[in-house]
């Protein structure tokens, strides 16, 4: 094997380590989780969306910001995904709901997924109920 062919194989295996690293980072994933609360202001303090992941006591938490022009995600309505998290955890807390988004969770770097969007039954999205018997 020459000196070239060896180059080469090298680095397509770090090409393929690479791609491999970028998509853990930023590939899609699904979660099947129940929202339990959120947190934060979107301006000091960071939008969170507390959950247990479905049938377990597993929590997990998703931060919530806009990705800006990170492909392929184009994501600027962290806002309004916070306000439907909200609102599934009000009208529907024991509902188990699909998140899709990506990222890992790794504790000791403080590092969280970011929710892209709430899969949820429209009765959970909708506006909350008027508990007053007006």
């Amino acid at each position: 094997m020459t000196t070239k062919n060896k180059i080469i194989i090298g680095l397509v295996a770090v090409a393929i380590v690479a791609i491999g690293l970028l998509y853990l980072r930023w590939g899609p994933k699904v979660w099947e989780v129940q929202i339990t609360g959120v947190t934060g202001d979107g301006h000091t303090v960071q939008y969170r969306i507390e959950t247990v992941e479905a049938g377990t006591a597993d929590t997990l938490i998703f931060k919530n910001v806009d990705a800006g022009l990170t492909p392929p995600y184009f994501k600027w309505d962290s806002a309004r995904l916070q306000s439907i998290a909200n609102r599934v955890t009000k009208e529907c807390p024991e509902q188990p709901v699909t998140v899709f988004g990506y990222g890992l969770r790794i504790p000791w770097l403080s590092m969280f997924p970011n929710a892209v969007s709430i899969d949820a039954p429209e009765r959970c999205r909708m506006a909350p109920t008027d508990h007053r018997g007006a």
